[in-house]
């Protein structure tokens, strides 16, 4: 989904996929998460090979083409924080930091981030709109990003919790909220150029 998306705004553009890294990538986080859920040993270096191997497979994407359209970017960055995710769950299993940690970062920032990016796009095509992200939506989100870093922070950071926690909610539900006024309207609506949904 996202280097078509990526290629598709990009004519001419050659993104670097790897059959092998695509296999190792997502085979290595399936065996991982597998065995960090169950507790089993091991969990650490693979969930380490798998936040490298993901990351190794997001610049093969090439993200800096997407640093001008927002609605490309937010993607992009999203899927950076499953690498994220992936590493902190591996500290995790080592010991090294709170379960909590790894586990929002993949739930606030790759999950609300991936969601929020393609309904905002999803929504903008369906409704006979460009897809070209307005001030509304970048703010939305930002607030999304930053709802995951206080989020994430706060599992980091035990003695700011509760402050964390209380602002990662508020930006959490602005940034939903700025997409509710933004597209509530329009999807209630009939498309602009008169086709159907």
């Amino acid at each position: 989904m996202i280097p078509a998306f990526t290629r598709s705004v990009n004519p001419g553009l050659r993104l670097h996929g790897h059959r092998a890294l695509d296999v190792a990538a997502i085979a290595s986080s399936a065996l991982g998460m597998g065995l960090w859920i169950a507790e089993l040993p091991g969990a650490a270096p693979v969930l380490g090979l798998a936040a490298l191997s993901q990351g190794l497979r997001l610049l093969g994407w090439k993200p800096w083409v997407a640093r001008r359209r927002p609605i490309l970017w937010i993607l992009h960055l999203s899927y950076a924080w499953v690498c994220v995710g992936l590493a902190l769950l591996a500290l995790a299993a080592a010991g090294a930091v709170a379960r909590s940690a790894g586990v929002h970062a993949l739930a606030v920032g790759a999950t609300g981030g991936l969601v929020l990016g393609m309904i905002t796009r999803t929504a903008r095509g369906h409704t006979g709109r460009p897809l070209q992200a307005s001030g509304l939506e970048v703010a939305a989100y930002a607030a999304l990003m930053l709802a995951a870093i206080l989020r994430v922070a706060a599992a980091l950071v035990p003695g700011w919790f509760t402050p964390l926690v209380c602002s990662a909610g508020v930006a959490w539900i602005a940034a939903f909220a700025l997409y509710l006024v933004r597209f509530a309207p329009w999807l209630m609506s009939a498309r602009v150029d008169g086709k159907d949904g």
